[in-house]
């Protein structure tokens, strides 16, 4: 049953002090609820919309039905939609799943609309995204202070991630920490806009967050991983059309927009170099977010299975492994960070054999010997410019590199 209530207010209770209580009886990890009651259109913040005038930001609340804990973990799931369209109703079946094991699931706004796709307009479109999903984790945060914790939430124990676009706020909102992090195409923006935290809501308020996890989403630049950064946890097609596996040039709706991005594998792999708890489930298939529908209780519950491991025990259980479904020789690749490069390449591929590094004219400038596993390559004696480089097995798609001073 899904019911549906106005918000109400509930006692303050004293800080959270431990997690195993919570966590004893399977709570987070299978379903304890059978019903979820629902807090429609909370409004959590505003800021300038994508068509102009001020936009109002509003929240889904999801919680379990008959639940007596006082300080429940919450898990933000932001919709997908290419930044362009989507609503909050469409992430409602994952908010279900969340609550009836015991979380508060939180369905955010943030801003989208129609944007014609350049380098300036998807770096905005993806930092209004983690903007708006900041000023939501700040607000929350608020709500325990200011309003008596109305969902009765651990504001220690606070997960963001979403499908698509939502995935991609999520991972900048969770790594673009840094006011040394702004992307240069912004430069300019930077004091309106806000910064990192932006100016969506709830100032004063932290907006840090436990983990992260991401359904097929992408990180505009891994340098911005640290050690002791963030856990995440990733789920995504090897050949994925739309938000990329690997680190190349991003389109929008088939333009392309001058940004290099890096999805999920390289992303993982970065995190693996600096030691941070990391969790990657690999589909094959050239489809997007198809495993939701292909495999909803691998997928899905591979994303639980990490959330319960985060809000009970601080860390997950997967220790840095990449669980992966078969993927076909024909979709495996080599994967490369950073991009763009000085000169140093850090490389990763499925399999043994050389890596061949390709000018824009097709002709090969560089072989370099190379056995599966990760390793790096020299290109600092090449022009700048820009390269492409690939496998020798011809059915292998190439990686399109930048090689800058």
């Amino acid at each position: 049953m899904h019911l549906s209530r106005y918000p109400s207010i509930a006692l303050f209770v004293l800080p959270f002090t431990g997690l195993a209580q919570d966590c004893e009886s399977g709570r987070y990890r299978t379903p304890q609820f059978a019903d979820v009651q629902t807090t429609i259109a909370v409004p959590f913040g505003s800021n300038y919309g994508t068509s102009g005038g001020t936009q109002i930001l509003f929240m889904d609340v999801y919680e379990p039905v008959g639940d007596v804990l006082e300080q429940r973990p919450v898990v933000l799931v932001a919709f997908g939609g290419s930044f362009v369209s989507g609503t909050r109703a469409d992430v409602a079946e994952a908010c279900i799943q969340f609550a009836q094991r015991g979380y508060v699931a939180i369905a955010p706004d943030y801003r989208v609309g129609f944007f014609v796709p350049n380098a300036t307009t998807t770096t905005l479109a993806v930092l209004r995204g983690a903007h708006d999903m900041k000023a939501c984790v700040r607000y929350l945060r608020k709500s325990v202070v200011e309003s008596a914790n109305p969902y009765r939430i651990d504001p220690e124990r606070i997960i963001i991630g979403g499908f698509s676009a939502g995935a991609i706020s999520a991972l900048h909102a969770g790594f673009l920490d840094d006011d040394a992090e702004w992307p240069p195409v912004l430069a300019p923006q930077f004091a309106s806009l806000g910064g990192v935290e932006g100016t969506s809501g709830s100032p004063g308020y932290s907006s840090d967050v436990l983990s992260v996890y991401s359904f097929s989403g992408c990180l505009g630049d891994t340098s911005w991983i640290q050690p002791e950064d963030l856990p995440l946890c990733s789920v995504h097609e090897v050949g994925d059309a739309v938000v990329p596996y690997y680190t190349q040039e991003v389109s929008v709706f088939g333009f392309p927009t001058g940004l290099i991005a890096s999805g999920s594998h390289d992303v993982h792999l970065r995190l693996a170099h600096m030691g941070v708890d990391n969790c990657l489930l690999t589909y094959p298939g050239s489809g997007h977010v198809g495993y939701v529908s292909s495999d909803p209780e691998g997928s899905i519950g591979f994303v639980l299975d990490f959330c319960a491991d985060l809000v009970c025990n601080g860390s997950s259980a997967c220790g840095n492994i990449y669980a992966s479904v078969d993927v076909p020789t024909e979709e495996r690749t080599l994967s490369v960070f950073p991009n763009p490069t000085t000169g140093i390449l850090n490389v990763g591929s499925w399999g043994d054999g050389p890596i061949l590094v390709l000018d824009l004219l097709g002709r090969e400038v560089l072989r370099v010997p190379k056995t599966a596993g990760n390793s790096t390559i020299d290109l600092s004696d090449l022009p700048d410019g820009t390269y492409f480089l690939r496998t020798a097995v011809p059915d292998h798609n190439p990686i399109r590199l930048l090689k800058t001073q």
